[in-house]
């Protein structure tokens, strides 16, 4: 009998609905794929820190320089050492800061790429030269470590490239006077100094005589100052024009002295080498104090302001340095190419009021009276300053302190107001700051002796002469704020009458000129004050004849 169709047949299997075995079977499998893909991931992800720490020890290594210290394996000996030295000792001292910005990996996870970014602060406060730069990183039985790559110093180098910074110099402000007459001006010039490595040692001192001597300078102080640079310094003796007459014959002098070196320059030169000098002051390289009291704005090579205007406003003359990243072929800076720039910012020019033929009249009638002298101008009408001349490089208009016995214009004022000395000399506002941009002594009655520069004799006289408190202006751009008068019209006009009597009596008779009667006051030896017209006159002479400068000065005012 033959079994139904619903039976099983001997010996065969029953599976349930479902076929459970075989999901088993494909559960199994999922479980074990998934656990492969995790660990596959861990492991993978696990290489991360260890990369990026081998990519940091190179960034590190590579700032500082010492990139032999295993941070690069076996890619970096002595020769790439070697190469790195020699291709950022133009960089001087300067470090890039280095990040690590991210590490990423090849599919065999055995190798893998940092990108780095440098950043490299050539000057703070400007824009700093940034680098990109991609490390190979390689994984082998002792772990991660980089691969060096000339690249990794910067961008597109060639073999045996050299990278320096250099400093860009602004090109310097003008000084400008009356009329828009130039003053001081950027033009081509010779730097005159003394070589110490052309002679030897002991041939300094008469040499650094002989040169100062040649080119009109202290000969003591020159002296001192070869002694005191290095052994191989070239000390700056004069800079002068490139052309002119009275320039070449000082060239010829100054190359006649042993050691001597003349080098070519560009550099912010006056009218003449004696003009004004005590106002305008000097340009020259920044001395080791100046460098040090900077703040890092001033370093060495910059051109700075040695003394008046041009020290009182250096920062406005200046301007801003710039500097440019270049790389040249080794042994080839001619052929350097830029990488990075940060231009220059140009000084700006400052306009003062000094009348150049004024002042030249005044300097040529100094330099006929030797010794300690001054003269100085001033228009009452506006408190401009015409002229403020003094002996040949000297500050004697504005800083000798004079004794002017019985001087009228603070005296008579004393007199009329019935008040003490201290008061007539706010009255004519000689006190506080002159404002000028340079340093002035006004005036002191300490202890009851009057005291006073040159400069601000003129100044009361121009008070007395306009008839209230004038407070003299040389800066152009800088308009003094419009003060009330210590001094009535009434006051000056009594000051006024004693300076016309004593102009026509004693030793002020001189001063006699045609035209416009002059007032006067003075012992008419070592000072002597005019108001002639609209002009208010101070003379001071150590070795006296003051009345005879003030005559020759007036007289020169009206040509």
């Amino acid at each position: 009998m033959s079994a139904s169709p619903s039976e099983p047949r001997a010996g065969s299997t029953v599976e349930p609905a479902g076929h459970p075995v075989r999901w088993v079977l494909v559960l199994v499998l999922a479980v074990a794929l998934a656990a492969g893909g995790y660990f596959a991931w861990r492991w993978s992800t696990d290489q991360a820190p260890a990369a990026r720490a081998a990519a940091q020890r190179a960034a590190d290594a590579l700032r500082q320089r010492t990139v032999a210290d295993g941070a690069f394996g076996a890619t970096v000996g002595p020769a790439q050492v070697e190469d790195l030295t020699a291709t950022l000792r133009g960089m001087g001292t300067l470090r890039p800061a280095i990040e690590v910005e991210s590490v990423q990996f090849a599919d065999d996870q055995r190798s893998g790429t940092a990108r780095l970014r440098a950043e490299w602060v050539i000057h703070d406060g400007k824009p700093s030269w940034i680098q990109d730069a991609y490390l190979r990183l390689v994984r082998g039985p002792e772990g991660w470590t980089a691969v060096w790559s000339r690249d990794l110093i910067a961008s597109g180098l060639q073999a045996a490239d050299r990278l320096r910074a250099v400093r860009l110099a602004p090109e310097r402000g003008e000084i400008i006077g009356a009329d828009e007459e130039r003053l001081v001006w950027n033009a081509d010039a010779k730097r005159i100094g003394l070589d110490k490595t052309l002679i030897a040692a002991d041939r300094h001192p008469q040499a650094a005589e002989a040169l100062a001597k040649a080119v009109g300078i202290d000969a003591e102080a020159f002296v001192d100052k070869v002694a005191a640079y290095g052994p191989r310094a070239f000390v700056e003796a004069a800079v002068i024009r490139a052309v002119g007459g009275r320039e070449w014959r000082t060239l010829v002098a100054a190359r006649r002295v042993d050691g001597v070196r003349v080098l070519d320059a560009v550099r912010p030169l006056a009218v003449s080498g004696s003009f004004a000098r005590g106002v305008l002051g000097t340009v020259g390289e920044a001395t080791a104090d100046v460098i040090r009291t900077s703040g890092g704005a001033i370093r060495e090579g910059d051109l700075v302001g040695l003394g008046g205007l041009q020290k009182a406003h250096n920062v406005r003359l200046m301007g801003v340095t710039g500097f440019v990243v270049q790389a040249y072929p080794d042994g080839h800076s001619e052929q350097a190419r830029d990488l990075f720039t940060v231009p220059a910012v140009p000084g700006e020019s400052v306009r003062i009021a000094l009348d150049v033929r004024l002042q030249r009249r005044a300097e040529a009638l100094l330099a006929n009276s030797p010794g300690r002298a001054a003269a100085v101008l001033i228009r009452p009408s506006d408190g401009t300053v015409l002229v403020i001349a003094s002996d040949s490089g000297s500050t004697t208009a504005t800083t000798r302190r004079v004794f002017p016995d019985a001087f009228t214009p603070v005296i008579g004022l004393t007199t009329t107001r019935a008040g003490e000395m201290d008061e007539a000399l706010r009255s004519l506002g000689l006190d506080g700051d002159a404002e000028l941009g340079l340093p002035v002594f006004l005036a002191s009655a300490e202890g009851g002796a009057l005291r006073m520069s040159p400069f601000a004799m003129a100044a009361a006289t121009a008070s007395i002469a306009r008839g209230r408190t004038v407070r003299p202006r040389l800066l152009v751009d800088r308009e003094p704020a419009e003060e009330p008068s210590g001094i009535t019209s009434e006051q000056s006009e009594t000051v006024r009458r004693q300076l016309r009597e004593q102009a026509v009596t004693g030793t002020l008779r001189p001063l006699s000129l045609p035209g416009a009667r002059v007032l006067a006051d003075g012992d008419g030896r070592r000072w002597t004050i005019a108001i002639h017209g609209d002009l208010a006159a101070a003379v001071y002479h150590a070795d006296g004849g003051s009345v005879g400068l003030m005559s020759a000065l007036l007289r020169a005012t009206r040509v």
